[in-house]
């Protein structure tokens, strides 16, 4: 009987340890499959292996809007966004001449709506909105160019460099488009509660 009960004792052990390791297996599997960035989400499986991928998709938008248009996106509003930074801050030192120009950035938005000068933005912009509607029609139906491609490299940064290095160089230009964007809104924000100019407070 004795040995019998030491037998029992050792199998519900044995089954303890078994069931805590399956346990733990599972949790970890569970953990791999989470986002990078948002822990408590389950990672996007459209943005996997992608440049610049951080695991970022709380809303879902990859589940149903084409990858390939997405990234387009991302890329074009990185970009015009640091622009927009250096653009800003650049104006507050540099005026054009003219009492009209005297002004900080935030307050030069309303002045030049009210006279009729952002006309002539909106018509460049379009230009380059039509431009890129092509080059985006382009991707989607297969023609092998990649999102945000638009073979403008002037300074030949990318010329005779390795795959390696321009990987590298499409991660730090997303990175510092995301990076731009979040300061875009950061510094229009506070310039326009504050109503000061650089650095805004």
């Amino acid at each position: 009987m004795m040995k019998f009960l030491l037998i029992a004792l050792l199998a519900v052990c044995v089954s303890g340890f078994t069931m805590n390791s399956a346990r733990s297996s599972r949790s970890i599997t569970m953990m791999a499959e989470k986002s990078k960035s948002i822990p408590f989400l389950p990672a996007p499986k459209n943005t996997a292996g992608l440049i610049g991928d951080k695991g970022f998709d709380p809303l879902g938008f990859s589940n149903w809007i084409d990858i390939r248009f997405l990234q387009e996106a991302e890329i074009k509003h990185g970009r015009i966004t640091m622009l927009a930074v250096a653009g800003w801050v650049f104006a507050e030192f540099v005026k054009l001449p003219g009492d009209v120009h005297q002004v900080t950035s935030a307050a030069a938005h309303d002045i030049f709506v009210k006279n009729g000068a952002l006309v002539q933005v909106n018509i460049l912009i379009s230009a380059l909105e039509f431009i890129s509607v092509i080059a985006i029609k382009e991707t989607l139906e297969g023609s092998g160019r990649q999102p945000g491609e638009f073979g403008f490299d002037p300074l030949k940064f990318s010329e005779g460099k390795s795959d390696a290095v321009k990987k590298d160089y499409q991660l730090k230009e997303i990175e510092n488009g995301r990076l731009a964007m979040v300061a875009f809104a950061g510094i229009a924000t506070q310039a326009v509660l504050t109503g000061k100019s650089f650095p805004y407070f």
